[in-house]
């Protein structure tokens, strides 16, 4: 593993793909010579210019570009804001990444550091660096995570759905119509008409945390209660109906607000990302 992939992990979660159009307009440039030898395959030697250029005919140049972009804002907030984390603050956290990654004893840990060529300083360097990223993503999201889920504590709550799926239109007409009279008629109708494999389990999917259901569904779920039947949705050219057998709750607990400070830090750094200007000078 190289430095850059040890700092990426030690960072957690530091860096999230996000589109190219992130990269937009005001402050950093790269500037590098053209000729500069940048990376050796074999007995070739690649100079940065090459490099651009099959970033660019492979499509990979804005996502590396924003990869760029995303770290030297986060490293240039972290010089601002001076973080002085204490050693023991520093053990704690290297403590806790051995913990995580099965590295807690000596002989464990020693020998993932000669597989990774990192010396302890090397290692303990790049945890200082994770130790004030982590610091960084604490302070924004500091005062904003219970108005945030005060706001939209409903986009993680989890559903338990169930559904009928049909081929034809006049059939999903049909459905329609005897479920508008009688909801209590659904699994009824599952057993009956649904082509889906989870028919002989009474249509039941399981359970979804709503962010993760897609968008259309989303919209036709908005403001439904534990027994509402949306649908027909069309779903890939079939008419899908589907129940809302509960609605779990989200709850503020610790899982939750490192969820939720991943998304306050993720709508700061669009922020900063669309008021930077990257230029390549190559």
């Amino acid at each position: 593993m190289m430095d850059e992939e040890l700092a990426l992990s030690l960072l957690i979660h530091i860096h999230r793909n996000n589109s190219e159009s992130a990269i937009a307009c005001n402050d950093f440039k790269v500037n590098i010579m053209q000729q500069f030898d940048f990376v050796k395959i074999g007995e070739d030697t690649l100079t940065i210019k090459d490099v651009i250029a099959y970033l660019k005919s492979s499509g990979g140049l804005g996502q590396f570009l924003s990869t760029i972009l995303r770290e030297h804002i986060v490293s240039k907030e972290i010089q601002v804001r001076e973080f002085c984390p204490s050693d023991t603050e520093v053990e704690q956290f290297i403590l806790d990444f051995r913990l995580q990654n099965g590295i807690a004893e000596r002989g464990a840990f020693e020998q993932w550091l000669k597989d990774n060529q990192l010396s302890y300083e090397k290692f303990r360097e790049q945890a200082v660096k994770g130790l004030n990223f982590q610091k960084l993503r604490e302070q924004l999201a500091q005062d904003k995570i219970e108005p945030f889920f005060t706001k939209k504590g409903s986009l993680f709550d989890r559903l338990v759905l169930s559904r009928l799926v049909v081929e034809d239109s006049n059939l999903a007409t049909k459905i329609a119509e005897i479920l508008r009279q009688d909801t209590s008629q659904f699994k009824t109708l599952v057993l009956e008409y649904s082509i889906a494999e989870d028919r002989v389990l009474d249509g039941r999917m399981g359970v979804f945390p709503r962010e993760d259901v897609p968008t259309q569904l989303q919209s036709e779920l908005e403001g439904k209660v534990a027994g509402d039947i949306v649908g027909p949705v069309v779903v890939d050219g079939l008419s899908c109906f589907f129940k809302v057998d509960r609605i779990i709750a989200a709850e503020l607990d610790d899982s939750l607000r490192r969820e939720i400070e991943d998304v306050l830090f993720e709508e700061w750094l669009r922020g900063k990302m669309q008021g930077s200007n990257l230029q390549i000078l190559v």
